[in-house]
């Protein structure tokens, strides 16, 4: 008999999840065939699904022990022609000479380095055909080009580590080490096609000299028990109720390396760690830890098992379907004592009767049963004779005939795409019937299938299962050394693909609950697409939004093409894009690299207006071109939006003339609600430029507006890009300075506690790097860290102000804020010790992934009415409250005004009327479940998402999905817009500075300025 588990199964790579939801046909339990001359057909089964246990719910591809900061974020994909830093400058020029000057180039916005750089069509002779002139070629540029590439870094810290073709593109990687010590994640790799240099990426760490100094034999480090110690320790706290027996480190310390933890906006902090592999035997895991090698303590772990997210449904049946014979394909069967083995139709030579078995071993599939011996099939078999072998009940042994069919069936699809591709030609250890319900994952190369139960089919016996969890194995075992990167997301969203194409199905799972044919997840949802970065949060949710991609590419490319057609290319995109990848946004240009046909993406590729298509749906792609976006008044005092945007060289034929169009609102204000959304084309005002007018807001209020440039094909670009605060706001109106403050004279009254600091801006962690205007402004920390603190609770306050005399009494300033989702960390904003204005906070701990992150100086407006005192008094606070996890930025503010609108400074309002209700605080307590004369609703609470927001304003119910979601009323408005203390005529970029740096804001005179009045 054959052993009942794998002894030797392949270590050292990720373990791979189940998906969250797929798709195929019915499950069809089927037998295996054989025939003689003979064919050995095997049962077949479609549908899947699986979800994690719960120990591993929820929890992150990489996650950080306590106090230890995030590693980078992703972005989706932007070109960007320039965007080098003045210390950079020089290199980048003369890198564009080198190119041409003609090459697409984009920044990392966290690290600082050039990640991405696209020739146009430059040449390199013999690159594709000859390793050795790709090698000489890419090792010049990267000396050439390292302060770009990997600022601080030396020629000699890459080491190549994969010269290799990918179809028919040449990948070359560069793995980075720093004194000896390989850096994780750390590397810069090449893509030659068509004897041309395609595109170039960059993942290094920059200043490793600083961050992670040299360490060698005279640097103290934790002796080898004590890291193993700390790793177990770690895995049997969470997960083992601190109990160490059931956890394991018996495999080799790798070590010491480099890991760099990159912060959103910026910040690096380079730990020197040992990674050890811990296992757990109840509840099954294994993880990567990663240790401190100077002090011992954890600094990060990775789950090597990965599950996917199931819901359980109620019904009980067996597997839907028919049944099909299945050649058991490269089978080694036993005839007469001696082996053969079978061809890819199950056929093998037999000349005379003879009894014939197999145990379900082959060339490319072994498997191995957990619930006890391996079933081992037999007949007297003649010449030409077929034998159909299966074993319908129990499902434990009709799990064997599946597995093995379907393990066959997937290698096969997979070699199909790519004959050279070696990872489907080695023998995957293939596991069914484990001890457990719902699931089924890959480690290594091995696949393994659990037992029927809780309304749930064994794993097994579902297609899709089969083919997704071999589609984690290409993955992994598939990336190209120095050029992809393994990711947690992307393997779920590129498995589902695989199982999806297969069964030629989007709704991926039918069959999985016993009985029920609806899917577990589709790929292709009515009405609706996954998109990038609004399903962000978790692997399995973030899967789906490149599994959505792929298969709107497949069905774009089958109209273009025919079925086979399209089928083939996407099918292509999937596999050689996927070994190079390094995150889901990376996908865009691999697909574009894969789908090339001369070695120049910047003249297209055959399939780019369907690439960009489809990318675009998902937010992955948002258009070959930069945009500005500025307001001004029109002649007759309405407002005049303004786009300009900047063609960066190539794009799809027919997206090469977009269109634009423009949405304003007016804002809620006390006692009157949102107005409706308005849709305005915006006329061509030049080769690339739109404008359009919003006209009859009422005087002293908000307008909102935003705009979209449409390229056609789903290919749109968004401003403002943060999508949690969607709208940019203009004031309208005549308004009053009462007092302001531009922070160019130091504190100026201000109270500072905690992390606030007054100074200029260090532009680290995603801060501005100068002020909005001047030289100084407030902020949290912004120094050359950035970040604010872990369990912090700072803030910034102003002296009391006298604003009686007003109708309205309004803040105005220019806030630039990045902070975690407010479930975790709150930014918010207190008026006489109320909140009038907080962050977005999502309902739980599993969607707060909706972190406000400012790109630009943005003009806010809070209503302070209703929070004055009796004496009309007002004080007002900025504030951070922040846990132990992810930090961020924080606030940045500048020019800063409390500005008044109606009647003037006089008497005090409340002793004329005889009564402080009309402008004291008494009967506008939000929270007290009394209505206030300045309160538009009071619900009892301080909750948002009820109706009436923390502020006690009405909440926007009339476009929900658009709704900033963030309290008080407020959203933003683009540098350039009317409010307090700027001009509105100025073109402005990214930084409150206008289109290419020209067309500065203007700042008026602070004090006694009146706004102009609409006319």
């Amino acid at each position: 008999m054959m052993p009942s588990s794998p002894s030797d199964r392949v270590r050292g790579f990720a373990t791979f999840d189940m998906f969250t939801g797929f798709s195929p046909r019915s499950v069809l339990p089927l037998g295996i065939g054989l025939v003689v001359g003979v064919g050995l057909l095997v049962p077949s089964t479609p549908a899947g699904a699986v979800q994690p246990p719960d120990h591993l719910k929820h929890r992150d591809a990489l996650e950080l022990a306590p106090g230890v900061t995030t590693p980078r974020r992703v972005e989706a994909h932007e070109w960007r022609r320039a965007s080098a830093q003045p210390s950079t400058a020089q290199a980048y020029a003369r890198l564009q000479a080198k190119l041409g000057g003609r090459a697409l180039t984009r920044f990392d916005a966290d690290t600082g380095i050039l990640d991405t750089v696209v020739p146009a069509g430059l040449s390199v002779p013999h690159s594709v055909a000859s390793p050795a002139a790709a090698e000489a070629y890419a090792r010049a540029f990267l000396a050439e080009h390292l302060p770009l590439l990997a600022p601080g870094a030396r020629a000699t810290d890459f080491q190549l580590v994969a010269n290799v073709m990918t179809g028919d593109v040449r990948s070359l990687g560069f793995a980075q080490s720093h004194d000896g010590r390989p850096v994780v994640g750390g590397q810069i790799s090449f893509r030659f096609k068509a004897d041309r240099l395609i595109a170039v990426r960059s993942q290094a760490v920059p200043g490793l000299d600083a961050l992670a100094p040299a360490g060698g034999a005279a640097v103290s480090r934790t002796p080898e028990a004590q890291v193993r110690a700390s790793a177990r320790r770690w895995i049997a706290d969470d997960f083992a109720g601190a109990d160490l027996a059931p956890t394991r480190a018996d495999a080799a310390l790798d070590g010491p390396k480099i890991l760099p933890l990159v912060r959103p906006g910026g910040g690096i902090e380079a730990r020197e760690v040992y990674a050890v592999e811990v296992q757990l035997d109840d509840p099954h895991g294994r993880w990567e830890v990663f240790i401190d090698a100077r002090t011992g303590k954890p600094v990060a772990r990775r789950s090597l098992v990965h599950y996917a997210e199931l819901r359980l449904g109620a019904f009980q049946r067996n597997p839907l379907g028919a049944r099909v014979n299945m050649p058991a394909s490269f089978m080694e069967v036993n005839i007469g004592g001696q082996t053969s083995v079978a061809d890819v139709t199950g056929t093998f030579p037999l000349t005379s009767p003879q009894l014939v078995s197999f145990e379900f071993r082959g060339e490319r599939a072994q498997l191995f049963n957990a619930a006890g011996e391996l079933l081992t099939p037999e007949t007297m078999l003649t010449p030409a004779g077929v034998w159909i072998a299966e074993e319908a009940e129990p499902p434990e042994l009709d799990a064997h005939f599946n597995a093995y069919a379907h393990t066959e069936i997937v290698k096969q699809r997979v070699l199909a795409i790519d004959p050279s591709f070696e990872v489907p030609l080695s023998q995957t250890a293939v596991t069914v019937n484990i001890d457990d319900v719902c699931n089924a994952f890959a480690d290594g190369d091995t696949i393994n299938f659990f037992l029927a139960g809780a309304g749930c089919e064994n794993t097994a016996l579902i297609a899709d299962v089969v083919y997704h969890e071999y589609g984690h194995v290409a993955h992994v075992l598939g990336l190209v050394p120095g050029v992809g990167i393994f990711s947690g997301s992307l393997s779920e969203g590129a498995a589902d693909y695989l199982a999806a194409t297969i069964v030629d199905d989007a709704g991926m799972g039918r069959g999985f609950y016993q009985g029920s044919d609806e899917p577990l997840r589709d790929l292709d949802p009515p009405g609706s697409e996954w998109t990038w970065p609004g399903d962000q949060g978790g692997v399995h949710f973030e899967g789906q939004i490149i599994g959505g991609t792929l298969w709107d590419l497949r069905e774009l490319l089958i109209a273009k093409h025919g079925y086979s057609g399209g089928v083939r290319r996407t099918d292509e995109i999937w596999l050689q894009a996927l070994r190079r990848a390094v995150d889901i946004p990376s996908m865009y240009l691999e697909a574009l690299v894969t789908n090339d046909d001369d070695g120049n993406l910047q003249n297209g590729t055959p399939d780019i207006c369907e690439i960009d298509e489809a990318f675009g749906r998902h937010g992955l792609f948002s258009g070959p071109t930069e945009v500005d976006v500025s307001v001004q008044d029109g002649p007759g005092g309405e407002l005049e939006v303004r786009l300009d945007y900047q063609p960066l060289g190539y794009s799809c034929p027919s997206t090469a003339t977009p269109t634009a169009t423009l949405e304003w609102r007016q804002r809620a204000e006390l006692g009157v609600p949102a107005g409706s959304t308005q849709t305005l084309p915006m006329a061509s005002a030049g080769a690339s430029s739109f404008v359009a007018t919003i006209a009859g807001a009422t005087d002293n209020a908000v307008v909102q507006y935003r705009t979209r440039l449409d390229w056609g094909q789903d290919v749109v670009t968004s401003y403002p890009r943060n999508d949690v605060d969607p709208w940019y706001e203009a004031f309208v109106g005549d308004a009053q300075e009462i007092w302001c403050s531009d922070f160019e004279n130091g504190a100026e009254g201000w109270t500072l506690d905690g992390s606030w600091q007054i100074g200029s801006p260090g532009g680290a962690s995603g801060d501005p790097a100068s002020a909005f205007e001047g030289q100084s402004i407030a902020g949290t920390n912004i120094g050359p860290e950035g970040l604010y603190p872990p369990f912090s609770s700072d803030s910034l306050t102003t002296p009391v102000i006298d604003a009686s005399g007003y109708e309205r009494v309004r803040l105005q300033y220019r806030r630039w804020l990045t902070v975690e989702d407010g479930y975790f960390d709150q930014a918010f904003i207190t008026a006489n010790g109320q909140t009038g204005w907080q962050n977005l906070a999502s309902v739980d701990d599993y969607t707060a992934h909706r972190h406000h992150r400012d790109q630009e100086w943005r003009f806010h407006d809070v209503d302070l009415t209703a929070f004055l005192d009796a004496d009309g008094e007002i004080e007002v606070g900025f504030n951070v409250q922040t846990d132990g996890g992810l930090e961020f930025g924080g606030w940045n503010v500048d020019a800063v005004c409390i500005v008044g609108t109606g009647a003037g400074p006089g008497p005090d309002p409340g002793e004329e009327t005889g009564g402080e209700e009309e402008t004291g605080s008494e009967g506008n307590i939000c929270g007290d479940g009394i209505l206030g004369p300045y309160e538009q609703c009071d619900d009892g609470n301080l909750e948002n998402g009820d109706g009436c927001s923390s502020g006690c304003l009405f909440e926007d119910e009339e476009e929900p999905e658009t709704d900033t979601g963030e309290t008080g009323g407020d959203e933003v408005w683009l540098p350039g817009g009317r409010g307090c203390g700027c001009t509105a005529d100025a073109e402005v970029g990214a930084e409150g500075r206008g289109f290419a740096g020209t067309g500065a804001l203007a700042l008026l005179a602070l004090l006694g300025l009146r706004r102009r009045r609409r006319e």
